[in-house]
């Protein structure tokens, strides 16, 4: 039975099932040992590196592999028309698996052990560490449009297989976390990082399980019927995505507090988990592991964002009250520089539920914020290049700025870091973790007035931004467009 017959069909079959769990545990198995990445990581910049510099390479290292992301998530969209998604996700795991497998044994042959680090450059973290940011941004632009090619286009089958995705990825995330924590105490950074060829390889095998559904669309049919010369460079569709996201946000009021409200948060928590968690654990608690105790209870708290924003969504219908309260839950960041620390693993404990309310405001925030980019879109007056759409070129828009944003601030930060490590390692917490941050929750907060009808605690939908009246020209839209776009799908990543 062809896909367009099952339109109406929300019923998974057999082989959407077994598609399903496949690509489920996989993910699981992939988020699971990923938890270990980016702070070990951290780690090791602080101790390789001198010390003139060590906290200052930690920023950087995130803002490399973050870019890393972004190009190669790009690329890869060129992968799509060639090659199946469950086998492009596959590659990109066994290869991030073999980078880390080469980290340990370099360690291991350079006298590294579970008590001290092998005697290696630390300049060796740039080529292992920036590939692994290009298979992550593969992965991460290839697993959004998999799903299609499980279900197909059906919206409501598309629903249901993310949500319950979601929710297996965030479990994954915070046992992987918390697990992290005594392997890396017992068996350091380095060898704490032998999950991730073990996992990820099995996650390679689990995916290449995924059944090819041939109802389902293919980008690599479309391919086939596309001449090449109507197809535009990749590279190209995205820098111009970029600079037509640019207009519309800039264009209209009900996109141009999304700098404020989409971007800032964004950064801010990458910068948290990557820079502020394990610099914490490493130069205050004295305790790397504990690291993985804020980051399990960070992971914790996305998960209940996402069921908080499914719980009250009839009841609370603009993200403007879950950007507030993310605003105002950054504010628990004053713990860092204020709370003292009589005892390590007490202090972690004591600030773990602070931990879950932080995230679970920026994780209600940026589910809400998507759901509201795109419902807005629809009524966006723009005239759409071939390969590009609204919703793609705010996206990458959005991105972008995260990216150029982190790596403006990262540098500097880290150098603040670094200038306090040998005096008060607390002042350096107290301009960051305290001021800066801070500063940043009062401009997120204040952004959140600047779209019409927005003083009320629980604002309404604007009637001025009603897209009902553009339904109708939307679905003979996509009808007429035919396909998943990809710069919308690598933006998106």
């Amino acid at each position: 039975m062809s896909n367009k017959n099952n339109a109406h069909d929300t019923t998974f079959s057999h082989d959407e099932k077994h598609n399903i769990t496949m690509f489920i545990i996989g993910i699981m198995c992939f988020k699971f040992a990923f938890e270990s990445l980016s702070s070990s990581i951290s780690f090791l910049a602080q101790e390789k590196f001198a010390k003139s510099i060590s906290l200052t390479m930690t920023p950087v290292l995130t803002s490399c592999f973050n870019i890393m992301q972004c190009i190669c998530s790009i690329g890869a969209a060129q992968l799509l028309v060639r090659f199946r998604t469950n086998v492009i996700l596959a590659f990109s795991m066994f290869c991030f698996g073999a980078l880390a497998l080469v980290l340990i044994i370099v360690n291991a042959t350079t006298g590294g052990n579970f008590e001290r680090q092998g005697n290696w450059t630390p300049w060796i973290l740039f080529p292992i560490y920036l590939p692994m940011g290009g298979c992550l941004g593969v992965l991460e632009l290839v697993r959004r449009v998999l799903p299609r090619d499980i279900v197909g286009e059906n919206p409501e089958k598309l629903k249901k297989m993310d949500a319950h995705v979601h929710i297996f990825y965030e479990i994954a995330g915070t046992s992987g976390a918390f697990a992290t924590t005594p392997l890396v105490k017992k068996m350091g950074p380095v060898y704490a990082l032998i999950l991730i060829p073990i996992l990820f390889t099995a996650a390679g095998f689990i995916w290449l399980r995924i059944k090819h559904n041939p109802n389902a669309p293919s980008d690599i049919n479309r391919n086939k019927e596309t001449d090449s010369s109507d197809r535009k460079n990749i590279f190209y569709l995205y820098f111009y995505s970029v600079k037509r996201g640019a207009q519309i946000v800039f264009s209209e009021r009900r996109f141009i507090w999304l700098m404020g409200g989409y971007v800032l948060p964004f950064v801010f928590h990458r910068f948290i988990e990557n820079v502020i968690f394990p610099t914490f654990a490493n130069q205050v608690l004295k305790e790397k592991s504990y690291s993985y105790i804020l980051l399990g209870a960070s992971n914790f708290g996305e998960l209940l964002g996402a069921f908080v924003v499914l719980l009250f969504a009839s009841k609370v219908s603009t993200p403007l009250p879950w950007v507030r309260f993310d605003a105002i839950a950054l504010m628990t960041l004053w713990i860092f520089p204020f709370l003292p620390v009589k005892s390590a693993l007490s202090w972690a404990l004591s600030a773990l539920p602070l931990m879950i309310v932080l995230s679970m405001g920026w994780a209600a925030g940026d589910v809400s914020l998507v759901a509201y980019i795109q419902s807005r879109l629809h009524s966006v007056n723009i005239q759409a290049d071939a390969g590009t759409s609204p919703l793609g070129c705010v996206m990458a828009f959005l991105y972008s700025s995260y990216i150029i944003v982190f790596t403006i601030l990262s540098i500097p930060l880290g150098r603040v870091f670094a200038a306090y490590k040998d005096i008060n390692i607390n002042l350096a917490f107290l301009y960051i973790a305290g001021i800066m941050i801070t500063v940043g929750a009062v401009i997120i907060f204040a952004s959140t007035f600047v779209p019409r009808h927005s003083w009320a605690f629980n604002p309404k939908v604007d009637p001025d931004d009603d897209i009902a009246a553009n339904e109708e020209e939307e679905v003979k839209g996509e009808k007429e467009k035919g396909s998943v776009n990809l710069v919308e799908a690598i933006s998106m990543a």
